[in-house]
């Protein structure tokens, strides 16, 4: 695969493993804390679980309407461009302005500017992949 050949998408199957995890662990820290409060005031448990579950769907609610606007992102390489297709538009920049591509927690990747602004790939499969593939890409910085 050349670099003219690299784009990346987010992934849904990711999205929604970071969905489970994230509800799981917000639920249970919401319940903790609800349970803990029942416990000290002698009130009922059950509220603390209601109560847990609506706020947890809150959580994932919104984080559905941000899927909603990153499901379309491509990002791909091309003609020694980096290339963004959004619901904003098309944006692109020269890959030389690229410093560092790196994975962080899993599924996103920061890839730090010239400028010193951040950029961030969410969701993608082979985050560790991808970011290799724009290192590779952008070829060694000048010193």
């Amino acid at each position: 695969m050349t670099a003219d050949e690299i784009s990346w998408a987010p992934s849904r199957r990711v999205f929604l493993r970071r969905v489970a995890i994230s509800t799981a662990i917000t639920f249970v820290g919401l319940a903790a804390v609800g349970l803990a409060f029942a416990v000290y005031f002698n009130l009922s448990t059950a509220w603390a679980f209601l109560i847990s579950a609506t706020l947890t769907l809150g959580f994932v609610v919104e984080d559905m309407m941000r899927w909603r606007n990153l499901r379309t992102d491509i990002w791909q390489i091309s003609e020694g461009q980096f290339i963004h297709d959004g619901p904003d538009g098309r944006s692109q920049l020269p890959l030389s302005e690229i410093v560092s591509a790196k994975p962080q927690l899993g599924s996103r990747v920061v890839i730090k500017l010239a400028s010193g602004q951040r950029m961030l790939m969410r969701y993608l499969p082979y985050a560790a992949a991808t970011a290799a593939q724009i290192e590779e890409a952008r070829g060694p910085l000048p010193r």
